[in-house]
């Protein structure tokens, strides 16, 4: 068989020309018409030596890993522990009410005062575990 190089822009099989675009074989290289587009239909020597090349890459022993491989790279890093959003919030709500506790009840004032004060007892009181 000719390669693609010394072909005269016909199939590499039957020399017939092409119909419409020649298919390119992935394992030989060659162009073929569409009836021996396929590897088989064109006695391929590259797929004979592609099946090979897997068998034997199926069959030679790999080495073995050290076990350090298996230990994740970054396992001593520490992430920074996120601050609670909780307080935040009870905050913000508690500022929130007093300050619509003027167009409203008094009574919304002092629960925004007790929402910012629990607010901040949450924020900065050390926890503690039981």
């Amino acid at each position: 068989m000719p390669k693609t190089s010394e072909r005269k822009g016909g199939c590499a099989y039957c020399h017939k020309k092409f119909d419409e675009y020649p298919f390119t074989c992935k394992f030989c290289g060659n162009d073929y018409c569409s009836d021996h587009r396929l590897p088989e239909n064109h006695e391929c020597i590259g797929l004979e030596k592609y099946k090979e090349k897997q068998v034997n890459s199926l069959t030679e022993k790999k080495p073995a890993r050290p076990i350090e491989y298996f230990y994740h790279k970054h396992e001593h890093i520490t992430t920074p522990k996120k601050k609670p959003m909780m307080p935040y919030i009870i905050i913000s709500t508690g500022i929130f009410l007093m300050i619509s506790a003027h167009f409203t009840h008094m009574s919304m004032y002092y629960i925004g005062f007790i929402l910012i004060c629990a607010g901040l007892i949450k924020l900065f009181m050390p926890r503690t575990s039981i």
